[in-house]
């Protein structure tokens, strides 16, 4: 019965990615290549201000560290 449950589970998810792969063409075949133009524009430039943002964040980090290191005592 062990493997019938790995064929049961094997069937149901090679269905569910059938039915996803189906609806994901359905909604790529609405977009215009145009559309896609502006989308890789914008997704690109989303992309940039979250590279930039992390990028900061990490600086800041580093700067309080490195602040944190001048002020401790050295014995």
């Amino acid at each position: 019965m062990k493997s019938m449950d790995k064929l049961t589970t094997g069937v149901a998810y090679g269905t569910s990615a059938g039915n996803a792969g189906f609806w994901a063409l359905q909604l790529l075949d609405k977009v215009t290549p145009s559309q896609w133009a502006a989308i890789g524009v914008l997704g690109s430039l989303v992309f940039g201000l979250l590279t930039y943002l992390t990028n900061l964040y990490f600086k800041i980090k580093e700067d309080r560290r490195k602040a944190a290191r001048v002020m401790l005592p050295t014995y």
